[in-house]
Order: structure tokens, then C-alpha cells, then sequence
């Protein structure tokens, strides 16, 4: 009797502690990190809001936060440690970044990233993890520049006059484009040059020869940018006696 008892007490201590040690994981698993599916845009010098966010929301113990930049190495961009309520941003990124820590009770693990530079391109991951659980999301920055776009008259040209359209300070590369009348492609001889300087922006300069046969009226120079669909233009007026 002693020996059936003995067996009867040590099932129902085992059973009740592996039912426990399942529970957490159990409960952790219904938690998920998503950051966007589609790339985020900014520009440059401005500051923009790289989303991630944790379904259901839920404020977990001793939960920390790393945002983290991916390249061939991870680069720190920010971290956040519940435990001392401790926030370091990265080399690089000083006085650049901030978390919302009175949001993350709804979820909200959104970083700030401020003053865009282009070197800010790239995929940035969200991690978030407590004593049991971690999770992670990525996504994309792209950071665009524009900048104004100017014409100068350099003079006679031959049976024309020479026009030059100049612009710098974008990214990605940009397109550029002359047109005339009712924004005609023009048909002369253009030459275009593109440059990149050591900040990575882009400078364009195009020179054109217009007749007076094919050029009175206005011309306008249009430099453009893919990435975001905008559009820079400048224009002059050319009378048919020049």
C-alpha cells in the first residue's frame, strides 16, 4: 500500500511541473513584432518615423529594444534596457534617435530617426526581447534629395544660343530632360554630365545649342526624380530674334 501511494503522490508531482514549464512558451507564442512591408521614404535633412510594432500590444517585463542597422555587420542604432530604464543611441547616430517608451503598453516600437543623411539607406531591424521570448522585423529606408535647378545663358553659339541647366544636391541619380514648345523633346545636341561628390549627392549639368528655328518661345529644363516621383523645373523665353 505504502509503495502504490508513493507511486500515485511522485505522477501527480511530475505531471502538474511539466504542464507549468509549458505555459510561457505557450502564452509568448501569440505575440508577433511587424515592421513595413514597403520601403520607407525620406528626405533628406528631415526626419521620418520607422515603424514596429508589437500585436497585441502588451508591455513585457524586463523588455529590451535594439535597433540595429544590417550590413555586413550589425551597427547599433539605438537601445533601449527596461531594467534601469536605460537608452543608448549608436556610434554615428547621437542626438539622432528616439523611442516612445510610454507607448510601448500599445505597442508602439517606432524609432525616430532625425536630420536624414544618405548614408541613414538601408534595412534597419527591430528586435525585442524579455527573459523567454525575442522577435524581430525589418525594414527599408530610402532617403531622397532634391534640390532647385537653374538655366544660364551662356551666349551665341554658332547659329544658336548656348543654354546650360545645372542643379546638385540629389539622390538617388537624376534624369534630366529639355523641352520646348507644347514640352516637346528638343532635337538638338545635348550633352549631360552627372557627378557624385563625397556626400553622395549628385550634381547634373547639361549644356544645349538652340537655333532660332528650333528654339523660340520657352524652354524648360525638367531634372527628376524616380525614387519619389518628383520633379524639379526651371524655364526662360526665347524670342524668335535672337
Amino acid at each position: 500500500c505504502h509503495v502504490v501511494s508513493l507511486v500515485k503522490l511522485l505522477t501527480l508531482n511530475y505531471f502538474p511541473s511539466r504542464t507549468l514549464c509549458t505555459l510561457p512558451s505557450q502564452g509568448l507564442e501569440k505575440f508577433s513584432l511587424s515592421g513595413s512591408q514597403s520601403p520607407v521614404v525620406g528626405f533628406l535633412g528631415q526626419d521620418v518615423l520607422l515603424p514596429c510594432q508589437l500585436s497585441p500590444p502588451a508591455q513585457l517585463p524586463n523588455m529590451d529594444v535594439q535597433w540595429r542597422k544590417i550590413g555586413q555587420e550589425f551597427i547599433l542604432v539605438h537601445e533601449y534596457a527596461d531594467r534601469g530604464t536605460q537608452e543608448l543611441p549608436g556610434a554615428g547616430y547621437q542626438n539622432r534617435t528616439e523611442l516612445f517608451p510610454s507607448d510601448f503598453s500599445s505597442g508602439n516600437i517606432s524609432l525616430k530617426l532625425k536630420m536624414l543623411q544618405i548614408t541613414d539607406n538601408g534595412k534597419y531591424q527591430c528586435f525585442v526581447r524579455d527573459a523567454e521570448w525575442s522577435h524581430e522585423a525589418i525594414t527599408e529606408l530610402r532617403v531622397a534629395a532634391v534640390a532647385p535647378v537653374f538655366i544660364d545663358v551662356l551666349g551665341s553659339r554658332g547659329q544658336g544660343i548656348g543654354l546650360a541647366c545645372r542643379s546638385a544636391g540629389w539622390f538617388p541619380k537624376p534624369e534630366l530632360q529639355w523641352v520646348g514648345k507644347n514640352w516637346q523633346n528638343l532635337a538638338m545636341d545635348i550633352v549631360t554630365d552627372v557627378t557624385e561628390d563625397r556626400e553622395n549627392l549628385y550634381s547634373v549639368v547639361s549644356h544645349v545649342t538652340v537655333t532660332e528655328r528650333e528654339g523660340s518661345g520657352d524652354i524648360s529644363c525638367i531634372v527628376r526624380n524616380r525614387m519619389v516621383d518628383t520633379e524639379q523645373q526651371s524655364a526662360i523665353h526665347l524670342s524668335s530674334e535672337f
